[in-house]
């Protein structure tokens, strides 16, 4: 079992050595043009801090082989993540000719069911399989992205700041897996019941990519509320109960809004 951390750097810390300098390279790159003499003037931190919902709901399907009374048995596995909230924290350097660069955190975590389907085999005679069903209650699922984005800043007039960006996203996902089913059975055992199921988590790192938009209403030079959409998408396998690869899909369309901020 892996465990996840919800803090941003350790999700940075925690990825692949090229992927990590991606990320830093991209805060040098805005630091560095921030700093610069001659155009520091017209340099602008940006700060948002948004509550939404990732509205994309997704399912993945697992089958799993075990050995019961010198028998193959399996089960069937079938996972459905449905939409909930995201928390989402981001900012960046405005530059010059209406480009800039950003880095943003989201998490996404959600409880869902597993429907279980199993085939049990006999104690007694082989190839007499005995069907059972029944469901694994409150699989963990979540999601810690880091977001590198090149934005640009859609010429607009004041109060409205309307920038539209894309780049790479770095995703770590925690998912609870299925990994027995436990049933019961009386002589003659022609029939079992399920009784439970056992799970575990399995945390995995992908990189994929997000594009969106974000709109601000600036009722202040410095503060003001906005609006966020963006989509990230990225792929991953995680390793099954039987060592099989499971292929999981993460993030999707995130809406949200709250904070913006300006220096």
């Amino acid at each position: 079992m892996q465990t996840t951390t919800h803090d941003p750097r350790t999700v940075i810390l925690a990825m692949t050595s090229p992927t990590r300098r991606v990320a830093w390279i991209a805060i040098a790159t805005a630091f560095l043009a921030w700093a610069s003499p001659a155009t520091a003037q017209d340099h602008r931190w940006f700060i948002s801090v948004n509550g939404g919902s990732q509205a994309t709901s997704t399912d993945f399907a697992d089958n799993v082989v075990f050995t019961e009374f010198i028998e193959e048995g399996d089960f069937d596995a079938a996972y459905g993540i449905d939409s909930g909230v995201i928390f989402d924290i981001g900012g960046g350097v405005r530059l010059p000719f209406d480009l800039g660069i950003g880095l943003g955190f989201s998490r996404f975590d959600k409880s869902n069911d597993a429907s279980v389907n199993a085939r049990i085999p006999h104690p007694f005679f082989f190839d007499r399989d005995r069907a059972i069903a029944g469901s694994a209650p409150s699989l963990t699922r979540r999601e810690n992205s880091v977001h590198v984005q090149v934005r640009w800043f859609v010429p607009t007039p004041e109060p409205v700041e309307l920038s539209v960006f894309g780049g790479p996203t770095f995703s770590s996902v925690t998912q609870g897996l299925v990994t027995a089913v436990e049933f019961s059975q009386t002589y003659p055992f022609d029939v079992a019941s399920f009784t439970a199921a056992a799970s575990g988590t399995q945390t995995e790192s992908a990189v994929g990519y997000n594009v969106g938009a974000d709109v601000g209403f600036f009722f202040s030079r410095y503060v003001g509320i906005g609006a966020l959409v963006r989509f990230s998408r990225a792929s991953l396998d995680l390793v099954s109960e039987d060592s099989g690869l499971v292929s999981v899909d993460t993030g999707g369309l995130h809406a949200g809004g709250g904070l913006r901020l300006r220096f």
